[in-house]
């Protein structure tokens, strides 16, 4: 099943929310990828929807590694300028997608932050949350470096210029479930895929390491557990050991180095296969540059 698109959007411009939502429509349609988005009308607006304040950026656990739940934040870089705000209302679209779309209040005379000084504030907590800035003018394309951008657009926003950055942004997620569920100790567990390290077959029971230096332990066969991950980020490396390649850092001929220099085994036959299994596992990580 193809998961849908999680997007926000900060544009305090109603006609430029609404391209916005024409272009992930027709995306919808050509592509049949789902998206939900968000939009608010300024940062301030954004920040208080997520219980965030410029002080409060930490990350909350219910988000995953991130305290925001989207895969593309698209930012007006001059957003705010003008002192508007608004308050959010959630939208029922057609085939049940929901959007959540701020109306516009009467503003005033305080200025509000703009979209890159919310990007820096967002970069603190989540340095690889995807971010796109609009823009009427392109004197700011190079202060996007600054936050790591992936795209500066300009507005307003069309198929041509969005349909590329929402395809890479796939190719991104694709594949890569945030979450495993586990038979441990006679219950299901879920787990985040990042908190795993690798599993280890030790008799007829199964091991598996954490992050975190816990470890989990029940009984069942090696190969029935491994047939349940996702084969493109987890890989035999020895026919006692399964390694997570978020973790891996590097390969030899007979060792796999994990996080912080840890050690495995990596038998002869099961090389060639990890090492190419490393090498694309990596060279998808940043599809954007």
């Amino acid at each position: 099943m193809k998961r849908e698109l999680r997007i926000a959007c900060l544009e305090d411009e109603e006609e430029q929310a609404w391209y916005l939502k024409m272009v992930l429509e027709a995306y919808r349609e050509e592509k049949g990828i789902g998206y939900a988005l968000a939009c608010f009308r300024s940062a301030e607006e954004f920040l208080f929807a997520h219980d965030r304040t410029a002080s409060d950026m930490s990350v909350r656990p219910e988000y995953g590694n991130s305290p925001f739940p989207y895969d593309l934040l698209i930012l007006d870089i001059y957003m705010g300028q003008e002192g508007q705000t608004g308050y959010g209302r959630t939208e029922e679209m057609t085939d049940g997608r929901k959007t959540e779309c701020g109306t516009a209040e009467e503003g005033h005379a305080a200025r509000r932050m703009n979209g890159m000084e919310l990007a820096k504030k967002i970069r603190r907590a989540d340095k690889d949350i995807a971010i796109v800035f609009l823009s009427n003018l392109r004197e700011y394309v190079f202060q996007g470096y600054e936050v790591n951008a992936v795209r500066y657009l300009m507005k307003p926003v069309t198929k041509e210029t969005l349909f590329p950055v929402l395809d890479l942004l796939r190719e991104r997620k694709r594949e890569e479930p945030a979450w495993l569920v586990l038979p441990v100790a006679g219950e299901h567990r879920r787990m985040e895929l990042s908190q795993i390290l690798y599993l280890e077959a030790v008799g007829h029971y199964v091991r598996l390491h954490q992050s975190s230096g816990e470890t989990l332990e029940w009984k069942q066969s090696f190969s029935a557990v491994l047939e349940e991950l996702p084969a493109e980020v987890f890989v035999r490396i020895h026919r006692s050991f399964c390694v997570n390649l978020m973790h891996v850092s590097r390969l030899t001929r007979k060792s796999c180095f994990l996080d912080e220099g840890m050690e495995l085994p990596l038998s002869r036959s099961a090389y060639q296969e990890a090492n190419e299994a490393f090498l694309r596992y990596y060279r998808k990580r940043d599809p954007f540059c």
